[in-house]
């Protein structure tokens, strides 16, 4: 009886066991097969949100080809492409995004340029896109000290000398860091690229990236029709003279119509702006300054069922169409 006992008892135990590795076995195919199909539907979203990024794209490089159509002279804020931020339901979530000019802020590149060269009033030779940088940071209450120090460390950056600014650094500075690196000496591809520069902080990037971009030249053109109340800092900053406040560029401003000026020569007869043309900076505003744009970006915000994507797709004007250039995608900005 107790030999029959004892089997009955093994026999138990060896199904219990069996039953285990069944439960074991089950559950790890259930959570594989979760993670499989929750992968699979994270990259069929992801999918889905680019293909929706492109259709964006596409659509903007429609609105400007029609407004390069409509207007062939100047480019103003009565364009479609000026339409403040428009969000479209499709199927499965929202597509967000509006289009800006790139000509309504400073190109970083630009401060590699040799051309924005002049002679001060000790007979110095100075960069005048770099001291538009340098005034632009003043005006936005950032220390003149540590604007020297930002101003004189990015244009190192990106001039293809290896000679160091008074305030600025080369590659042996960079290469002390903690995590050392080269600098291009040469375009930046970004501008959150300059957060790595000598005497940057958080604080001033986040002041200062607004008003900056980076073209894939090392052009300075700013579109006095398209130049925002709120980039009245940029504004004023290219004068070049103490005298012009940002008080005074919102007031320049406020006398440009919804259609812009038709040609330079108009926004330079205006009496606030005429009276403070200066040798420094009439050269400057005869090489710089325009009612007409040849580069924009998109900014674009998809959300797709559990998934949300941002882009930055940037266009370049050719002729009479806009052809896209660069793109950049992540995720929440």
């Amino acid at each position: 009886m107790n030999r029959h006992n004892n089997e009955y008892g093994s026999a138990i135990i060896v199904v219990l066991l069996i039953l285990s590795v069944m439960v074991i076995v089950s559950t790890n195919i259930t959570v594989k097969y979760n993670s499989e199909f929750l992968r699979t539907a994270n990259f069929i979203n992801g999918i889905q949100t680019k293909w929706y990024g492109v259709a964006s794209e596409e659509l903007a490089a429609r609105v400007l080809h029609q407004d390069f159509e409509d207007n062939h002279n100047t480019i103003n804020l009565s364009g479609y492409w000026a339409a403040p931020e428009r969000s479209f339901e499709v199927d499965g979530g929202t597509i967000r995004g509006y289009v800006q000019d790139d000509y309504s802020c400073l190109n970083i590149n630009a401060l590699g340029n040799s051309l924005y060269t002049a002679r001060d009033d000790s007979d110095n030779r100075i960069n005048l896109a770099r001291e538009v940088l340098y005034r632009l940071m003043v005006f936005l209450q950032i220390p003149a000290d540590n604007a020297e120090e930002v101003a004189d460390s990015i244009t190192d950056m990106v001039d293809s000398d290896s000679n160091t600014l008074t305030f600025g650094a080369e590659d042996q500075f960079y290469r002390g860091q903690p995590y050392p690196f080269l600098i291009p000496n040469g375009y930046l591809f970004d501008v959150s690229e300059i957060r790595a520069a000598k005497g940057m902080s958080g604080s001033i990037y986040r002041r200062i990236a607004p008003f900056l971009c980076a073209l894939n030249n090392n052009e300075l053109k700013i579109n006095v029709n398209t130049i925002s109340e709120f980039k009245s800092p940029l504004l004023a900053a290219l004068f070049l003279d103490d005298s012009v406040t940002v008080e005074d560029a919102l007031e320049m401003i406020s006398q440009r119509d919804i259609n812009g000026w038709a040609s330079i020569s108009q926004f330079l007869k205006l009496d606030m702006v005429e009276s403070r043309i200066t040798r420094k900076n009439k050269a400057f505003f005869n090489s710089i300054l325009m009612v007409n744009s040849g580069f924009f970006s998109m900014y674009t915000r998809v959300e797709y069922n559990n998934s949300t994507m941002v882009y930055r797709s940037f266009f370049k004007r050719r002729n009479r169409y806009a052809e896209l250039y660069k793109r950049e995608y992540g995720g929440i900005e």
